[in-house]
């Protein structure tokens, strides 16, 4: 049992990485202490410089993810501004032209049971409007066990009319690591584009937008890209740009002598000032995964998410305690979440900080399709542990040596 003054042991990086790399802070103080400015709003030094911030970023991000265009690298707000800028704007770009050419065909989308709902809920609010055609979307179902979505169950969902296929690459419930890969190559036989929520993988592991039949990718800045919140991005691969529309207008310190929204890109999607401070700490956190590698930083992961499934194989230590998702780590990520016969999500959780210092996250995730394959929908969901760059096989002992403790405390109880 911890002490007040035992050490933290963060866990809860799917929710935002911590720490981040040293760099990050020093880049956005530098930034607010010695330029200031906006990016293309003046002609004088600082803002030029911020304007060689922000175009290094976008190239560093264009090569992480296999991107041919480093113009087609978008920043936005976080991964939830992307999903619904690529969503929406897919919506509204059908939607005109059926409106032009007088048809009422309805816009189908296909989403899974593991996605986010920062899917879920555009998609739901699209379908909910009445205005103009309609909008459907089809959600294919995981399996019950792994939450590993079928790649020909992805395929017999699409219809002539698929305007988009939507798909997490990795769940942040459970872990699960989809097949991308698959995913692409039925949704390029089907003719539907394929938009991949990256929240838990940009950064993390090895991302080839065109090797993947990646259409649109949708990142956090703030997760495993190491950058500050308030940051993150969509690669838009060329030829995408005419298929989807704008959802916001506006400045964008280009062509300003035109009163309509410019349509080079990446100007088409960057109305207004950037967060270009923001946006100087996502760089200093691509440069330093950039010197080590992700294909190391996957590596040490994937040496971690072994040794907490080892841990858990002895099941007897842990009475009581079950596991969400697949057992076999080459179809997950570091992320763990459990449930336990005898204590709530949130009690769990609340034990791990208060008496071992470990901190996770309790509930539903913003995941309730996931929960629900899962059959934790309605218990208050699970406890939630996730792995960072900085994690180390002492944190991840330390936390199994706590699950271990709460899961005998709590048979004692019961017995």
């Amino acid at each position: 049992m911890a002490s007040d003054d035992t050490r933290r042991i963060y866990l809860d990086n799917a929710a935002t990485s911590f720490p981040k790399p040293g760099g990050v802070q020093e880049a956005m103080a530098r930034y607010a202490t010695e330029l200031g400015a906006s990016p293309g709003r003046g002609a004088y030094r600082e803002s030029i410089e911020g304007g060689r911030i922000i175009a290094e970023c976008r190239g560093r991000l264009a090569g992480l993810f296999g991107s041919p265009s480093q113009d087609h690298v978008v920043f936005t707000l976080n991964a939830s501004d992307a999903l619904n800028l690529a969503i929406n704007g897919i919506a509204h770009r059908e939607r005109a032209g059926r409106v032009a050419a007088g048809s009422d065909e309805p816009i189908h989308f296909v989403a899974t049971a593991m996605d986010h709902n920062s899917v879920l809920r555009p998609l739901n609010a699209l379908q909910s409007d009445t205005v103009g055609p309609r909008v459907t979307w089809t959600c294919v179902e995981a399996e019950q066990t792994t939450g590993l979505v079928d790649p020909v169950a992805l395929l017999a969902a699409s219809r002539p009319e698929t305007a988009l296929v939507v798909a997490v690459h990795a769940s942040n419930v459970s872990g699960t690591l989809q097949p991308i890969g698959e995913f692409g190559a039925v949704c390029r036989a089907a003719g539907a584009p394929m938009l991949v929520d990256a929240a838990q993988t940009a950064g993390r592991l090895p991302i080839d937008c065109d090797a993947m039949g990646i259409d649109l990718l949708a990142f956090p800045g703030h997760k495993h890209l190491l950058g500050p919140l308030g940051t993150g991005g969509l690669v838009i691969c060329p030829g995408m740009e005419d298929r989807m529309d704008p959802v916001r207008t506006g400045g964008t310190g280009t062509v300003s002598e035109l009163d309509v929204h410019p349509t080079s890109m990446p100007d088409r999607y960057e109305p207004g000032s950037h967060n270009t401070i923001g946006i100087a700490g996502l760089y200093a956190g691509l440069a330093w995964i950039a010197g080590r590698g992700v294909d190391a930083l996957w590596a040490h992961e994937r040496v971690l998410i072994e040794r907490v499934l080892d841990g858990l194989g002895d099941a007897e230590r842990y009475p009581g305690l079950s596991l969400i998702g697949p057992t076999d780590p080459t179809h997950r990520v570091g992320v763990f979440s459990f449930v336990h016969e005898r204590r709530r999500p949130a009690e769990l959780a609340g034990v791990l900080e208060t008496e071992f210092g470990v901190l996770s996250r309790a509930g539903i995730h913003c995941a309730p399709r996931a929960h629900e394959n899962f059959g934790t929908r309605d218990c208050g969901g699970a406890t939630r542990l996730s792995l960072g760059p900085f994690n180390t096989a002492e944190d991840i002992d330390a936390a199994l040596d706590a699950l271990a403790e709460i899961c005998a405390d709590a048979s004692t109880l019961a017995g």
